[in-house]
């Protein structure tokens, strides 16, 4: 059986395939994402009136050029050219079929470079700053906003099968089936390394920690964070750790060069978070993003290791409903109440980052008992009716 990198010598793994499959998601995503938060105004209106009228203020108060219009326009016009493309190269053979694939990857093309350029025309970050709050005041709003993440992956498990012509499973593990258990590992392995962590830190001064509970809303908000959560960690792992790792590695043949890639790629994906912006501010953006780099590259060795998303999607999830739930941080990307508060500085916050993803990385290491029972589980796996 081939390890998990390896899955894309089954089915169908063109350079163009990556490309158009990876914008196809992009757009879906970025429509599905449209239809979910479409309610957040009105959920303002209905819970905090202020809100609701500081988002309309942030909106009129960021207009579009006339040129970025205009790019808009072209780059909505290519995209759904590249898709007809796609679809036509997808229904055709022969000459027919080169040529079709040739002007859906020009539309592509054409379509992210006018996005990037149009993206210059306005600046979005006191709507996501009114976003935020509005997230931090209503718990439907909050769960809304998180399920943007798994239904970002529709498109992407659709196409999965049907022009990569593989099954959803070889996404997510090189095993037969989907081992839960690794993810509920991974989480519990999280929260306890994370805990251990903080007392200690606490204990020797190193961060200040503040007891914040409070009870009401810290209910409703755990509840939601702790369902909806794993599954935005997951739909993270599924695109980074997963199908762009499995796609770069089989194109470049070299899965390290891979790894650097997608985690630059995930750094890149949290330059919006309050933390950035405010790093940026303060002339710390490199320090601060260099938590995000470390924990992509090291969730890349916890796949390589494992053969397998589950048990990075187990510590992804795990760090992140631990800061929503048991210990947040001011500033934070998620604006939920929590147990315990504490601030932030960028080089220990760095320095501690690393110290947690290298024992947990050594954790997993230890856990699977190196490459020798890796190749063990392969020869015990059973077969899954997910791969039916």
């Amino acid at each position: 059986m081939m390890d998990y990198f390896e899955q894309t010598k089954h089915g169908q793994s063109h350079w163009w395939s990556w490309i158009a499959v990876s914008w196809l998601a992009f757009v879906g995503w970025l429509v599905l994402q449209t239809i979910l938060l479409m309610p957040l105004p009105i959920i303002a209106n209905f819970t905090t009136p202020p809100l609701f009228d500081s988002f309309m203020a942030a909106v009129a108060s960021n207009p579009s050029s006339e040129a970025s219009s205009q790019l808009g326009t072209i780059s909505v016009l290519s995209g759904l050219g590249a898709t007809g493309g796609i679809i036509l190269s997808l229904m055709v053979a022969g000459s027919a079929k080169t040529t079709a694939r040739n002007l859906s990857i020009i539309g592509m093309l054409i379509c992210v470079v006018t996005s990037v350029l149009s993206s210059q025309g306005s600046d979005s970050s006191a709507i996501m700053d009114v976003v935020g709050q509005i997230m931090g005041a209503s718990p439907l709003a909050f769960a809304l906003f998180l399920l943007t993440f798994p239904a970002g992956l529709i498109v992407l498990f659709v196409c999965q099968r049907k022009v990569h012509k593989r099954t959803i499973t070889s996404l997510h593990t090189a095993a037969k089936k989907f081992r839960i258990p690794r993810v509920v590992e991974g989480f519990f392995l999280t929260w306890v390394v994370l805990g251990a962590f903080s007392i200690a830190a606490n204990a020797l001064g190193i961060i200040e920690v503040k007891y914040i509970f409070a009870g009401g809303k810290f209910w409703i908000y755990a509840l939601v964070s702790l369902l909806f959560i794993p599954f935005q960690a997951a739909a993270e792992e599924i695109v980074f750790r997963g199908y762009f790792n499995q796609g770069l590695t089989h194109v470049l043949k070299n899965k390290w060069f891979a790894f650097f890639v997608t985690s630059a790629a995930f750094m890149a994906l949290h330059l919006s978070n309050p933390e950035a912006l405010e790093g940026a501010a303060l002339g710390t953006l490199p320090i601060v993003m260099s938590g995000y780099f470390f924990f992509g590259f090291a969730m890349c060795l916890i796949v390589w290791l494992d053969d397998g998303l589950e048990t990075a999607i187990g510590i992804h999830a795990g760090n992140n409903c631990f800061a929503a739930v048991i210990m947040n941080y001011e500033n934070s990307v998620l604006p939920t109440p929590s147990v315990f508060l504490t601030g932030t500085d960028p080089i220990k916050d760095s320095l501690s980052t690393i110290l947690v993803l290298a024992t947990l990385v050594a954790t997993i290491w230890w856990r699977r008992g190196g490459p020798k029972q890796r190749a063990r589980e392969r020869l015990t796996d059973t077969p899954s009716i997910l791969d039916a």
